[in-house]
C-alpha cells in the first residue's frame, strides 16, 4: 500500500521505530507502510508490524 501525506506526519513513535531491528525475525528492519489501512512500521522481510497507529 503507499503511503499518504497523513500517514507519515506526525507519529513520534513510528519515527522512533523507523529502521530498527525487527524483534520477530533475524533478519528483517522496520520500514513506514500501512497495515491493514493503519499507519506502522513493518518488517521489510517477515512483513510483521513492529507498531501501527489508529
Amino acid at each position: 500500500m503507499q503511503l499518504t501525506d497523513a500517514d507519515t506526519v506526525g507519529h513520534p513513535v513510528l519515527d522512533a521505530l523507523d529502521g530498527a531491528d525487527c524483534s520477530f525475525c533475524e533478519e528483517g528492519v522496520l520500514v513506514r507502510d500501512s497495515y491493514h489501512g493503519n499507519a506502522a512500521v513493518i518488517c521489510d522481510d517477515c512483513h510483521t508490524p513492529g507498531a501501527q497507529v489508529w
